[in-house]
């Protein structure tokens, strides 16, 4: 009897390691990995990878996925229109670029400035807006000065606000 008692201790033992074992290899992947910090200039980086991105989905005038770059509480003062904007209004501008057939929309960025704080960036850019014709001769071309406030949400970099209006020419001359 002596002997089944130690017997029966020596497996409880084994089968209480093997579990405890278990529920700590358990326990480990599912552990958080630790979040990567980035530093000031990754930030404005990959904001301005956004950006870039933005006006890639401008050209392609693929409204959809322009629209997922946007905070669902967005709130900014666009180049159109009078007043401020939310969401819902965000891409209207789009199909305007493309509207005549006969001319190819282009944009080239020229970035000014960008600033991270914390996690949220604010990029500060102009953008000229070409439209050529089918010999490829500029017909057209107008400059806008942008600034998008960006922040990742849910491990995705949306714009929380922003703000743009077209630069008078007479100011680019000078």
């Amino acid at each position: 009897m002596k002997n089944s008692v130690v017997l029966n201790l020596i497996v409880l033992g084994a089968l209480l390691v093997q579990f405890s074992c278990r529920v700590n290899s358990n326990n480990s992947s599912k552990e958080e990995k630790p979040m990567q910090i980035m530093t000031k200039t990754q930030l404005e980086d990959e904001a301005w990878q956004m950006e870039e991105l933005y006006w890639e989905y401008v050209q392609k005038s693929d409204t959809v996925n322009y629209k997922t770059l946007w905070h669902d509480d967005f709130i900014g003062y666009p180049s159109f229109g009078n007043g401020v904007s939310d969401v819902s209004k965000i891409a209207s501008w789009i199909p305007d670029l493309h509207k005549d057939p006969n001319l190819k929309f282009l944009y080239i960025l020229h970035k000014k400035a960008s600033n991270a704080i914390e996690d949220v960036v604010m990029v500060f850019y102009d953008a000229d807006e070409i439209w050529t014709n089918k010999q490829n001769q500029v017909v057209r071309k107008e400059t806008y000065k942008f600034t998008h406030t960006w922040k990742k949400v849910d491990g995705k970099w949306v714009i929380l606000g922003g703000m743009a209006a077209e630069k008078k020419q007479e100011v680019l001359n000078n």
